[in-house]
């Protein structure tokens, strides 16, 4: 566990944050390589990647600080720092998507080409994040007696690395979509699959993950399972409508 990386100064550079900054330049990369890939300039991706990670920190934070306000009591301050503890994933995808539609729709930036790039990017940066929540000591699972078990400051015994679970997860499916998917899958039929990998990721991550409010897990393990469902449902109807199109087209 090393929440500080470094300091410059009297001034400390957070794990947290550091690896968020990572995930985020990774990602933008990443999506570049996709624009480039189909012969769009890059300048308006820069926009884009702005917009969304300005409204997903926004939402990412929300949902923290709504599911832990007893937390926040008394020393409200606290929200404002994310150097430490605090963004909940789909928070951040319920505010990024229609800011995301919107930023699309208002850049003309073809639809179907920013959906490929954050199907892309979206679980290599998640699993860039994860390690900066290793570091950092949060999101951890529970108690655990397995070899590779983790004891961070504050808990009396070893417990399950779902960081790194996670972050193993996430860069599998990236390296999965990357090699395979964008072999098979193109534009938005991409993105859907991202999602639905990233959801049944974090539904199975549920079992181990600790949280101070037992709810929470089954609370999210509802919600990425709705989400498999939603993008897997309609993954199948897109391809079965092209399928059923393919006969009238030749």
């Amino acid at each position: 566990m090393h929440p500080v990386l470094f300091r410059i100064g009297g001034f400390p550079v957070y794990s947290y944050g550091a690896m968020l900054f990572v995930a985020l330049v990774a990602g933008v990369f990443v999506a570049g390589r996709e624009f480039t890939r189909k012969g769009l300039d890059r300048a308006p991706l820069y926009t884009l990647v702005a917009v969304i990670a300005i409204a997903g920190l926004v939402g990412s934070r929300v949902f923290f600080v709504l599911g832990h306000l007893s937390e926040f009591s008394g020393r409200w301050s606290a929200v404002f720092d994310i150097n430490t503890v605090g963004l909940v994933y789909y928070g951040g995808l319920v505010f990024a998507f229609p800011a995301a539609l919107l930023t699309v729709k208002w850049l003309k930036i073809p639809s179907e080409t920013a959906a490929a790039a954050a199907g892309l990017a979206l679980p290599l940066s998640l699993g860039i994040a994860r390690i900066g929540c290793f570091l950092n000591g949060c999101c951890g699972g529970k108690p655990t007696g397995l070899p590779w078990a983790v004891t961070f400051p504050g808990t009396a015994a070893g417990v399950h690395p779902t960081q790194l679970y996670e972050a193993l997860l996430d860069l599998a499916l990236f390296a999965f979509l990357l090699l395979v998917g964008t072999r098979m899958l193109e534009g938005w039929d991409l993105l859907l699959a991202s999602l639905a990998g990233y959801s049944l990721i974090r539904f199975f991550m549920e079992f181990f993950r600790q949280h101070s409010d037992a709810r929470a897990g089954l609370f999210f393990q509802l919600f990425s399972a709705a989400i498999f469902g939603v993008c897997t449902a309609v993954l199948l109807v897109r391809r079965r409508g092209r399928e059923s199109r393919a006969p009238a087209d030749t």
